[in-house]
């Protein structure tokens, strides 16, 4: 870990302030309210050195429960927590709101600093320090290391920074290659800098001359310079308490509870699925769509929350729910969250979001789609150390097939993270690579049978054609994909030996049309009623009619035909047998023999037949390059080497 973020949270008047200003030189108390009140009532913000020479950011909260919102800001991002209690007053209400709060949001790193020690007896802090042991059991901060200080006097002080240090050396360190994310926790101008803002760097790196979206303002900026702990820098890391000074912004562009991010990784959303917890000391039962205050990150809007479970939550209980918030707002898997009471406003609960950008989910009993299902595996995955990996299946699985592009996008895990993860789920066979993008291994079967399926009927239904168009058999796929993507899928199951292509033409491997005794006779029809119709043959319309046959039918009839060597195919609506075929090439032979050109009207009464009809052959004999129009003239271009049936789908 290059930085550490420390939070501070206790009861106001506990020594939050003192503690920090011992501890690193800096008065965090900065607006004059505070100076004249003596509490803090805005986040304050400092840095000291650890003893192994790494840097410490801590972030000052108010104690007091006016200032809860500013406390929830402060917690925000924090590595580990500090939980201040005045020696001499022991646990007190927003104590425990507090660590209520910070067990909310997931913190599992912390201890217990008892200040004010200068004005109480050993035996009394001993006997404080039990009862405070005691009251813990249960919470994150059972069994954590506890300290003892004094702000005025320095004792301890030494001890605390050595247990920080201690406390730190295995805090996770952030995804450095992950798409940047800062929430704003201040932001403010300065006459000849212009725009300021600070916060902490949740993952990824800034760097000056970086061009930033902010959102939910949708604008983007210049980022002019950086600040870490106060030092110019060129860059900034994940897990850092940074100032951006940003240029190109108007006054409103900003604010807290903004999020300074990299420009087209991240969405607005209104729609957020999530996991809630609803504290045992919570006043009443949270109904369907209750209107909370929502805190995530360094925002706060008002969310109506949608219980997919049950009917009511009860206090102590938890459900999956939908959060509707007024105002969309930034958020990712995992991210944390707290609900306050909407009125009178109290901390009631809190949860961790599944899914950041959902669509409008329907109350259980209607669900028709599996939506718990999903939701429950993404409530398992948050939970495991080894979440991302799922994720990312996961998310394939959602997305159908994507590529690497679409992925780092849709789940903001940094690329080298992202391939790492794809190349695990690849050699345990989770995932397939098909022309560049994945899929899921259950996704992949599923295709495919689906496919293979859909051709089977095929040739059932059409036993004599030789095979299904590609485009056809496309919608076999429950997906939208590219055509990039159904050709690298056609190619894996070509490759199985499941499959046969030939041309435009996808077939069972292994399958031949043969007709069976009734359409041998209907065959005979067919070549009897071309032959007798000579050079003006019927439309696939009048011959539908007077066999009594699916136009459908009759051209799987005709194709077998034409495959076969039987019929040749003029145009969509025009068939020749290919005797009469050979007999109009021979024709054509016989007459260039003599004359350099031909007349549409002179083949017309050598065959005997109509404008309408000659007009469609010549026009095929010149798109096989038998023949070659000039004017209104053909004249002979390949016509030597014909000895073959041309055939034209």
């Amino acid at each position: 870990m290059e930085a550490v973020i420390i939070g501070t949270a206790g009861h106001v008047d506990h020594g939050k302030s003192a503690m920090i200003n011992a501890l690193t030189g800096t008065d965090t108390d900065r607006l004059k309210e505070e100076k004249e009140r003596g509490i803090s009532i805005d986040l304050g913000f400092a840095s000291f050195p650890l003893p192994d020479g790494r840097k410490a950011g801590i972030v000052d909260v108010p104690g007091h429960e006016r200032f809860i919102n500013n406390m929830l800001v402060g917690a925000s991002g924090v590595d580990l927590v500090l939980l201040v209690i005045d020696v001499n007053e022991g646990m007190m209400e927003q104590t425990w709101e507090h660590l209520e709060i910070l067990e909310l949001l997931g913190l599992q790193k912390g201890m217990v600093v008892l200040t004010k020690i200068d004005l109480a007896g050993e035996e009394w802090c001993d006997m404080v320090e039990e009862e405070v042991r005691e009251q813990l059991k249960g919470t994150f901060l059972e069994d954590k290391p506890l300290c003892r200080i004094s702000a005025v006097s320095g004792e301890g002080i030494e001890e605390l920074k050595k247990k920080l240090e201690n406390l730190t050396e295995d805090v996770s360190p952030r995804d450095l290659h992950a798409p940047a994310r800062l929430p704003v926790d201040r932001a403010f101008s300065i006459a000849g800098f212009g725009t300021i803002v600070t916060g902490t760097l949740l993952q990824g790196r800034i760097k000056t001359g970086d061009t930033v979206e902010i959102l939910p303002s949708e604008v983007e900026a210049r980022v002019r310079s950086l600040q870490v702990h106060g030092l110019n820098v060129e860059e900034a890391r994940g897990g850092q308490r940074v100032a951006i000074n940003l240029s190109g912004l108007q006054k409103d562009d900003v604010e807290r509870g903004s999020v300074v991010c990299m420009p087209g990784y991240f969405e607005l959303n209104s729609l957020m699925d999530a996991s809630l917890e609803l504290l045992e000391r919570a006043p009443r039962g949270l109904k369907h769509l209750d209107p909370v205050h929502l805190y995530l990150g360094t925002t706060r809007v008002v969310a109506r929350i949608a219980l997919l479970e049950k009917e009511v939550l009860y206090p102590g209980e938890s459900s999956l729910v939908q959060l509707r918030l007024d105002s969309p707002l930034v958020a990712e898997r995992k991210d944390r969250f707290i609900i306050r009471s909407y009125s009178p406003v109290t901390t009631i609960g809190g949860g961790v979001i599944l899914d950041p950008g959902s669509e409008r989910r329907r109350r259980p009993r209607r669900f028709r789609d599996g939506s718990l299902k999903y939701l429950r595996e993404l409530e398992q995955e948050v939970k495991e150390t080894d979440s991302d990996k799922s994720f990312v299946e996961q998310k394939i699985r959602q997305l159908k097939m994507a590529d690497i592009s679409r992925l780092e996008t849709s789940t903001r895990l940094g690329p080298d993270k992202l391939k790492s993860i794809l190349a695990e789920l690849e050699d345990e066979q989770m995932v397939m690579a098909l022309g560049g993008s994945f899929i899921t291994a259950d996704n992949l079967q599923e295709w495919e049978n689906s496919l293979l399926s859909f051709l089977e009927d095929y040739h059932r239904k059409y036993p004599l054609s030789t095979g299904m168009p590609r485009a056809q058999l496309k919608s076999a796929i429950p997906a939208e994909l590219s055509l990039r993507e159904y050709d690298a899928f056609l190619d894996y199951i070509y490759h199985k030996g499941e499959i046969e292509l030939s041309g435009d033409k996808v077939c069972r491997a292994g399958f031949y049309p043969e007709p069976t005794d009734s359409e041998k006779k209907l065959l005979e029809q067919i070549i009897s009623i071309y032959k007798n119709a000579g050079f003006q043959p019927p439309t696939l319309k009048e011959m539908s009619s007077t066999l009594g046959k699916d136009v459908n039918y009759l051209e799987s009839l005709l194709e077998y035909m034409i495959n076969r060597g039987m019929l040749v195919k003029i145009h969509d609506d025009m068939y020749l047998l290919v005797e009469l075929y050979r007999q109009a090439v021979q024709v054509l032979k016989d007459h260039f023999a003599r004359h350099e050109t031909l007349t549409m009207a002179e083949y017309r009464d050598y065959l005997q037949s109509s404008r309408k009809y000659m007009q469609s052959l010549l026009e095929f004999f010149d798109q096989q390059k038998i023949t070659r129009r000039k004017g209104d003239y053909r004249v002979p271009r390949k016509l030597e080497q014909e000895g073959e049936v041309h055939c034209s789908e």
